[in-house]
């Protein structure tokens, strides 16, 4: 009994006195806060961050250097002079120097590196949008998912409801000398059964519950509900686009697909980045640079007009031999571009698997929903007057309750269909841009 009135307090989610306290969420504000909050969003963001500093700085790898050095030396000992005297000395001295270099030739290994670096930004982007469109989602999943329980649990109280009513009227005419006996502990076996599925129903949907207020990682979970969704529509929900189309214009909006492809090429740029350390550089250097040295009796400022020094030149490098660096660092490319084809094959899969099972799903509740409706209503119409006929005593408990379940179990059928349709149809519309 205790877990029934607990089960009772959670389904409810606040007791009479704090009805003003209720929040009611909508579908569209469920996503909204999970858009918002939710940890793997925030992650992709600061690591697109990260790929746009990257691609920044590969360009910048095109630029010239620019360095500037100085230094400043003092010396106080006793030196031996050419004569083989021992004097004492006190020196000053500084050289500050500014110097650039820059890349003239590295066999476009610059090139394949910005290359890559964009890729690896788009890619980063492109997960970015993802996993917006991943948890969205989930939470369109997980709020049908509460519905669905909602509903099941209305039918439960209801059906729960009826038969406590039955019960009651039985013993009534027990009490009278007109009922039977038989009946009353019937009814009581099955408002037994039916109270311990009606908890049942109402910790699952606790569980539902809490799994969307976690997608949406809701500060509060108490006094939550979810509001239902408008289904009046529904006739033009069954209406849809050809699985063809559909498959088409998912897997060119696909971001999962975009950043699969982007993470290949930035692979292959990587792997001819990799390759040109084999080829000679070029680069070309420069330097200007004064001195000062107080051994010399000239002032400072003097000696330090009067003493610039200028180079310049350009140096080749071949690699002849590096312990094998570079054609490990070659090989260790090539498995990463492999693999990236083969994670670009694996998404192509994933995303028509995935519009496969949704539109299956749409399809396989759009036929079922005209089914599941008019078996609903025939079973409704039966139930109604074998119940008739039971309350007369022209037929037996059995083919009541048999007609009972099986109406039950129509209406589930019928608005689970339902919320198929729409579950599926907005996920497929997701997926497709929409």
């Amino acid at each position: 009994m205790r877990k029934f009135i607990f089960g009772i307090i959670l389904l409810l989610g606040i007791s009479a006195s704090a009805q003003d306290s209720v929040r009611v969420l909508s579908l569209e504000e469920c996503i909204e806060m999970a858009s918002s909050r939710n940890l793997t969003i925030k992650q992709n963001q600061n690591n697109l961050i990260g790929a746009q500093s990257n691609k920044r700085q590969a360009f910048y790898n095109f630029l010239p250097n620019l360095n500037a050095s100085g230094g400043y030396s003092y010396f106080d000992g006793n030196n031996i002079n050419s004569a083989g005297d021992v004097v004492s000395n006190t020196s000053r001295s500084s050289r500050p120097s500014i110097s650039s270099g820059m890349v003239l030739f590295n066999a476009f290994a610059n090139h394949h590196l910005l290359s890559r670096r964009r890729h690896e930004f788009e890619a980063s982007k492109f997960q970015l949008e993802n996993s917006k469109i991943t948890i969205k989602a989930t939470v369109i999943r997980n709020y049908l998912n509460v519905l669905v329980d909602v509903e099941n649990v209305r039918i439960s109280d209801q059906r729960l409801e009826f038969l406590e009513e039955q019960l009651d009227r039985e013993k009534k005419r027990v009490s009278v000398g007109v009922g039977n006996l038989d009946a009353v502990y019937n009814f009581q076996s099955q408002v037994a059964n039916e109270r311990l599925n009606n908890v049942n129903l109402k910790n699952q949907y606790q569980s539902d519950l809490l799994n969307l207020l976690q997608s949406i990682q809701i500060e509060s979970y108490q006094g939550v509900q979810i509001a239902p969704l408008n289904i009046e529509d529904l006739e033009i929900l069954i209406e849809y686009d050809e699985y063809n189309q559909v498959l088409d214009e998912i897997l060119q909006y696909s971001f999962m697909l975009k950043s699969s492809n982007e993470n290949r090429d930035a692979a292959q740029s990587q792997f001819k980045q990799a390759k040109s350390g084999r080829y000679p550089s070029i680069t070309a250097s420069a330097s200007h640079s004064r001195s000062y040295a107080s051994t010399v009796d000239v002032e400072y400022a003097e000696q330090f007009k009067n003493t610039p020094s200028n180079s310049a030149g350009v140096t080749l490098s071949i690699p002849i031999f590096n312990r094998y660096q570079i054609q490990n660092s070659i090989d260790n490319s090539k498995v990463a571009m492999l693999n990236s084809q083969l994670q670009n094959e694996q998404a192509m899969l994933d995303v028509t698997n995935a519009a496969q099972r949704d539109y299956l799903d749409l399809v396989s509740a759009q036929t079922s929903y005209k089914t599941a409706q008019e078996n609903y209503e025939a079973l409704n119409q039966t139930f109604e007057f074998i119940k008739k006929r039971f309350e007369t005593g022209n037929t037996d408990f059995y083919s009541y309750l048999e007609s009972l379940n099986n109406k039950n179990r129509a209406e589930a059928q019928l608005i689970n269909a339902k919320y198929t349709i729409i579950l599926r149809k907005r996920i497929l519309d997701l997926y497709r841009g929409k």
